[in-house]
């Protein structure tokens, strides 16, 4: 019964998906339990407003380039969650009895989708395999990982923890200091940095340091239709 009633709620919503999301909640037509808990919240009903505006403004970018992945990610999301109005739901910790952990949820994702990085986020690949996640983070900050998929047990770097390791230079290129996979400072002879220059279909990345020793440089190549939230073991 849980099954079937995930399906029924995931072909619900992305029938209605696009124009919803584009929209907003329209409280004069709230038909769902946690469309009315956040329309009876003024906090969560104003996050509910920027990420529908946030998401226009995504679907624009770059000409409409990454229309597919914004959406898709965009689906994905908003599939999870909708489940907060299931009984033991699999995608989320929270209940539609829970306000402050409803507005959290829609925090987060507002967080993520105005960060002045929304727009470069997502999964990239290099010719090699050689993978590239870019996580949007709150206002213009970004994390990084890049690894091998076929052997991310040695290939494998994150943005190391702290305010200043992921920084803009200038409108265009992206500086980030990388550690190793848990996001640890690498040791002072194998430590890197990545400077990277995102398009909207690929980021070139150019390499300053040793990097443990594994060449990261190189044209990463965007897919837009894969998103991070099936990374997310790689991400967290």
């Amino acid at each position: 019964m849980k099954i079937a009633a995930l399906l029924l709620v995931s072909l619900s919503i992305l029938s209605a998906a696009h124009g919803a999301q584009a929209r907003g909640i329209d409280c004069s037509k709230a038909a769902t339990k946690l469309d009315r808990a956040i329309c009876a919240d003024p906090a969560a009903l104003d996050y509910d407003r920027r990420m529908a505006a946030a998401y226009g403004i995504a679907l624009a970018s770059w000409n409409g380039a990454i229309t597919r992945y914004v959406r898709l990610d965009q689906q994905e999301w908003f599939t999870g969650f909708r489940t907060i109005e299931l009984e033991a739901a699999i995608d989320s910790d929270c209940v539609v009895t829970d306000p402050a952990c409803i507005r959290d949820e829609l925090r987060r994702r507002v967080e993520a989708m105005e960060s002045g990085s929304y727009t470069y986020s997502g999964v990239y690949r290099a010719a090699g395999g050689m993978k590239l996640l870019l996580h949007p983070g709150r206002a213009n900050g970004y994390r990084v990982r890049v690894y091998d998929p076929a052997r991310a047990a040695r290939i494998n770097i994150v943005t190391v923890g702290g305010e200043r390791a992921a920084l803009w230079d200038g409108p265009q290129f992206m500086v980030t200091t990388m550690g190793d996979s848990n996001g640890l400072p690498l040791p002072k002879e194998d430590g890197c940095t990545l400077r990277m220059l995102p398009e909207a279909l690929a980021i070139r990345v150019f390499q300053n340091g040793a990097c443990g020793g594994q060449i990261y440089e190189g044209t990463y190549h965007r897919l837009l239709d894969e998103t991070l939230r099936s990374y997310e073991l790689e991400l967290h």
